[in-house]
């Protein structure tokens, strides 16, 4: 990850990265001990303020008038189907390492999903090509999803959130970035 200063931050930042994601509530975003830098700012300053957070995560991911910016790897897919082939494979990853979302209405393709397991990954000192399979099978389509984020955001929360998921998709050292 670009700017990083080392693999435990990547780690803190892509799980709170994941987080963010996940919760439409500000105040329900554990800032890892540790994280540092915009974003983990971003999310102290929402959780002082969170209505307007919370209004912005609804009108970017579960506007039911139309959604600015798909949570789900199977949208961005040749084909999209929402509990497609992408779903599938994640489960497997997932459940391959004793992991089961929480919430079993909740697609396995969430890209909140992806981060938090991507770290997991990452912080088991899993195999290099292990890591980076999971992250061509699972994660590379994040910097489509980071630019229409960083295109639809209007709160500093979401464009801190665009900026950390496309530094880490631009990262090219391997099994410890996207």
């Amino acid at each position: 990850m670009t700017n990083m200063p080392d693999r435990s931050a990547l780690i803190l930042n892509m799980a709170l990265a994941g987080q963010v994601l996940l919760k439409s509530d500000p105040r329900t975003i554990a800032v890892p001990d540790g994280a540092e830098g915009t974003l983990a700012d971003e999310v102290l300053l929402a959780q002082a303020a969170p209505e307007a957070a919370e209004l912005e995560y609804n009108r970017l991911f579960l506007n039911p008038i139309g959604v600015e910016c798909y949570l789900w790897q199977s949208v961005y897919a040749d084909q999209p189907r929402l509990l497609g082939p992408a779903h599938h494979s994640a489960l497997d990853w997932f459940r391959r390492y004793g992991a089961e979302p929480q919430d079993p209405q909740e697609p396995a393709d969430h890209l909140g999903l992806l981060l938090l397991f991507h770290a997991r990954l990452i912080e088991a000192d899993e195999p290099v090509e292990t890591i980076d399979a999971f992250a061509r099978d699972h994660i590379v389509w994040a910097a489509q999803f980071a630019a229409k984020l960083k295109q639809e955001a209007r709160h500093p929360l979401y464009l801190a959130l665009a900026r950390e998921i496309e530094s880490m998709c631009s990262d090219k050292s391997g099994a410890q970035a996207m």
